[in-house]
């Protein structure tokens, strides 16, 4: 494989994609990053690679493919300097690692529209890599871009033993919401979790350890028998007095999670219609009951502000 390549970004996602791109055969030439400390420890565990603080002209010129793997803020600002070189960027593959942005962040004027791809691990990166962690291997990642750029990336998935799915251009912001949900607001229903257990006196600290089976088990049942019928608990066995019970300790003990409990309980009634768990009367009932302390809720917010 002589794919020579530039890796601009050499953060939590950047580093691991140096590593797993090394060690599947593919030649790290050039490395930069704004971090001295990170660009000087990951470049002497890729031998040989030139590296930069800066993006350099000579760079790009000796790459075949360059990943901009920076935070998304930045993106924008390292197409445009590399716009500023005024090179010769035929025959050049360019990739951004981002899960928001798609391709339409390069100058039609100056990046051949076949060549760019958005390339976005469905992952959760945490902290920087100081080695090859797999993080990249057997997930899914989501493209969108030129027919020549996607073919380089199906290659590079391949070899990593994942899958992708093609991601319309226009509905990247949707498609990155859906990651969002799957994984940071994951954490944040754990916390949510960690507040109510610490209201009875448990220590927050203490909540995956609590919840971790349970967790599991629930991930286990899906991968098996799927989303939907993976449902249990009172909103799936339409134990409405349970619901009322719960509401009525939420309000009392911790109301400002009333407005999380319902909607999540609504969506949760959808889940349950769809298994065929309850009926329209129950879900009627379900939401009326739920209503009631949205209801009360914004009485009570209202009263506060006025």
């Amino acid at each position: 494989m002589n794919k020579r390549v530039y890796l601009i970004g050499a953060g939590k996602v950047g580093s691991s994609l140096a590593f797993e791109l090394k060690d599947i055969g593919y030649k790290i030439d050039f490395i930069s990053d704004r971090n001295s400390d990170l660009l000087s420890i990951i470049s002497e565990h890729i031998i040989p690679v030139s590296s930069s603080l800066s993006i350099e002209k000579n760079f790009i010129e000796g790459s075949d493919i360059i990943f901009i793997s920076t935070q998304d803020t930045f993106i924008k600002e390292v197409i445009n300097k590399i716009t500023e070189f005024n090179i010769d960027l035929s025959g050049k593959i360019f990739i951004i690692t981002s899960g928001a942005y798609s391709t339409d962040l390069f100058p039609v004027e100056v990046f051949n529209k076949d060549s760019v791809l958005s390339m976005h691990p469905i992952q959760t990166f945490d902290k920087i890599s100081f080695s090859n962690g797999h993080l990249l291997e057997n997930i899914y990642f989501g493209i969108e871009g030129g027919e020549k750029a996607r073919e380089i990336s199906k290659q590079i998935i391949e070899k990593l033993n994942s899958k992708y799915i093609e991601v319309p251009k226009d509905k990247k912001y949707l498609y990155h919401s859906a990651c969002v949900i799957s994984s940071n607001f994951l954490i944040t229903l754990l916390n949510v979790s960690s507040e109510v257990m610490g209201s009875m006196g448990i220590e927050k600290s203490r909540t995956f350890e609590i919840f971790r089976p349970i967790i599991e088990n629930t991930l286990k049942n899906i991968s098996t028998d799927g989303l939907v019928r993976s449902l249990t608990g009172p909103f799936e066995r339409n134990d409405i007095e349970t619901i009322s019970n719960h509401l009525n300790a939420i309000n009392m003990e911790l109301p400002s999670l009333i407005p999380f409990y319902t909607l999540l309980g609504m969506e949760t009634v959808k889940v349950a219609f769809k298994k065929e768990s309850l009926n329209l009367k129950n879900v009627t009932e379900i939401l009326d009951l739920m209503n009631e302390y949205i209801v009360n809720e914004y009485k009570v917010t209202m009263k506060k502000i006025n």
